[in-house]
């Protein structure tokens, strides 16, 4: 459903609308829904990102994804989680993300890239904070299938 949605969005003007465009269809108030282009630049903030994250969408806006929300990951997995949105392929899991002010916060992640025609021109990322408690260790990704 996801998938067919993006490509409608491949008309607009430009990656960065496609983008905003994708993300501002997926926003909703209980999730943080975060628009980037194919270098990681923020172009989507919403306001539920800002109330989770400590980010307004004025600071957040223009800097990459890394910069605004580091996480705690297991090295080899940023690789292949970029690898597959790079592909087209959406990805679902768990990070161990922090806040602005220090705090991690577990999230349930899934990023779900945008096409212009077959290119992927950024991501869409929902993330909502999981609401059990991980037992696996803060360096770990959870991949949900």
């Amino acid at each position: 459903m996801l998938r067919g949605l993006l490509k409608f969005f491949h008309t607009a003007a430009s990656p960065s609308a496609t983008i905003v465009d994708a993300a501002k269809a997926q926003d909703t108030s209980d999730a943080a829904v975060i628009g980037s282009d194919a270098r990681g630049t923020i172009v989507y903030w919403s306001e539920a990102a800002a109330a989770l994250f400590g980010w307004l969408a004025t600071e957040a806006v223009g800097r990459g994804m890394a910069d605004v929300l580091p996480t705690y990951r297991a090295e080899n997995e940023p690789v292949s989680i970029s690898d597959e949105l790079r592909h087209g392929t959406p990805w679902r899991g768990q990070f161990l993300i922090r806040a602005r002010d220090g705090t991690p916060i577990v999230m349930f992640v899934s990023n779900t890239p945008v096409l212009a025609g077959k290119r992927v021109v950024g991501v869409v990322t929902v993330a909502r904070r999981e609401r059990r408690r991980s037992s696996r260790g803060s360096g770990e990704i959870r991949r949900a299938d």
